[in-house]
């Protein structure tokens, strides 16, 4: 079945006209699970039977958002038909739609498809200030925007400090080596993105610019190279409002993530961030379909322990076996983990309510 704009409001509109935010005062819900998923699908255009199958789920309230990868924007045409597929799948606010695009070798509305190319964060910091960095990036969102995108998996603020570093320095996506640098460039580039409506979210908590090991590939532990200064740009955006979202990243550190990832750590997500930096907004997992996890452990339980580490949205790419009933496993997964005391009671709820603030933005 092939599902429309037009089918997708009638399938839900009783739905849609129900009260929103009341709903975090409740028990946790299947769709107050549901709405913590953010996820990936196969296809390169609204025909797709992965795309179709994603917002279906959307509009059951079994996902609560899309992730483009690179394999979804083939063309202006698929992008823009697909990003309006899946915001007709929306039930009581508007679906997240997610996508990379940060400037340089990332960014997957890219000038091949008709898109305005960007630099990249280390080609903007080298020709201007950040003050003049800020309407590159409002440019850059605008064109979200207009493609039917309302949160950007962006900005880099790892820093650049370790030349032989082969996922950050080696493809320019720092905006400098020191803390401070980071974080006037990353300020611009989200009120670029405020101007024009569209999240962002940091990335990759609490730091991957030191390495030498790229977490799509293996895990990595930070405890020999991590500097204190890779949370500054946390630090720092917090204070000044500026954060929407943190992305938690698959990196360890023997300190302060308790030698398992920061994406599975609730002494770095609920400790560090939360309590130590002050951040009070939601955080999203790095997607748990990367090696870095699934080498090391099932993806129900990369699931279960990534929300009782505190994160309110888990990114699953669903890339490496597609599953189309991955939202129902998920759902079920979380349910038997809050009735066994896996996941703390009153856990979902807060992440509710976190998102319901989100969800205002958008």
């Amino acid at each position: 079945m092939r599902l429309t704009r037009r089918g997708l409001f009638a399938g839900a509109g009783g739905l849609m006209a129900a009260p929103y935010v009341t709903r975090a005062s409740a028990a946790a819900s299947d769709e107050m699970i549901g709405e913590m998923l953010v996820l990936g699908f196969s296809g390169a255009s609204a025909d797709a039977e992965s795309a179709q199958g994603l917002a279906r789920h959307i509009a059951a309230g079994r996902a609560g958002g899309a992730c483009f990868l690179g394999h979804n924007t083939r063309s202006k045409a698929g992008i823009e038909a697909l990003t309006s597929l899946f915001a007709s799948a929306g039930r009581r606010t508007h679906p997240l739609i997610a996508v990379d695009q940060e400037g340089g070798v990332v960014q997957r509305l890219g000038a091949k498809i008709g898109y305005p190319a960007i630099p990249a964060a280390r080609d903007v910091a080298a020709q201007v200030q950040p003050a003049q960095a800020k309407p590159i990036y409002a440019a850059m969102a605008a064109t979200l925007r207009s493609a039917g995108f309302n949160l950007n998996l962006a900005p880099v603020v790892d820093l650049g400090f370790e030349p032989k570093n082969p996922i950050i320095s080696k493809f320019g996506r720092a905006f400098g080596k020191d803390g401070a640098t980071v974080a006037r460039y990353a300020a611009a580039f989200i009120a670029g993105h405020r101007e024009h409506g569209v999240l962002t979210a940091l990335k990759h908590f609490p730091g991957h610019g030191s390495t030498l090991t790229d977490s799509h590939a293996r895990p990595v532990d930070l405890t020999p190279t991590w500097r204190e200064d890779e949370l500054v740009p946390y630090r720092e955006l917090t204070r000044l409002g500026l954060v929407d979202l943190v992305m938690s990243g698959h990196l360890a550190h023997e300190r302060l993530t308790g030698g398992e990832p920061a994406t599975l750590s609730a002494k770095a997500i609920e400790g560090l961030l939360r309590r130590d930096i002050g951040f009070r907004g939601a955080v999203m997992t790095d997607d748990l379909d990367m090696a870095a996890i699934r080498s090391t452990v099932p993806l129900m339980e990369a699931v279960v322990r990534a929300i009782a580490a505190g994160n309110d949205l888990l990114l699953l790419s669903n890339s490496a076996s597609p599953d189309p009933d991955l939202p129902l496993r998920v759902i079920a997964a979380v349910k038997g983990a809050v009735a066994d005391g896996r996941i703390p009671k009153g856990r979902i709820e807060a992440s509710a309510t976190r998102l319901a603030r989100l969800g205002q933005t958008v």
